[in-house]
């Protein structure tokens, strides 16, 4: 696994960086889907619809093929040349791997991310 980061950071930011970089994994199912379209970036955040109202959701991070409009509220690593942005306003659960893959739903392949708890 080949992890590379960003040097102009300060120590915490590093700790937390590769603490981050040993949590996250990457299918090898999943990184040939994002060869295959062409896209070199993920970000898993809560999505708009799910914080934009006055509803109760539970608040379960998804993972879109993108890289985020604001960059400046994310956390950026390199995991085996994908860049991955995690929302800063995610906790990441302890003792637990999170698993980005790949799932087909009625023949069509969605993304998708595995290890946060829906207790919360």
């Amino acid at each position: 696994m080949e992890i590379l980061l960003n040097l102009n950071i300060t120590k915490g930011e590093w700790e937390l960086a590769k603490e981050m970089s040993d949590m996250i994994k990457i299918t090898e199912a999943a990184r040939n889907y994002l060869q295959k379209k062409g896209k070199h970036e993920v970000c898993i955040e809560y999505p708009n619809y799910r914080t934009g109202c006055e509803c109760a959701f539970v608040q379960v991070p998804e993972i879109f093929a993108k890289k985020p409009k604001a960059e400046e509220g994310y956390h950026k690593i390199m995991i085996d040349e994908i860049n991955v942005f995690l929302s800063k306003s995610i906790v990441l659960p302890k003792d637990k791997e999170i698993i980005i893959d790949v799932e087909t739903i009625l023949l069509i392949k969605v993304l998708k991310v595995y290890g946060f708890n829906t207790k919360e």
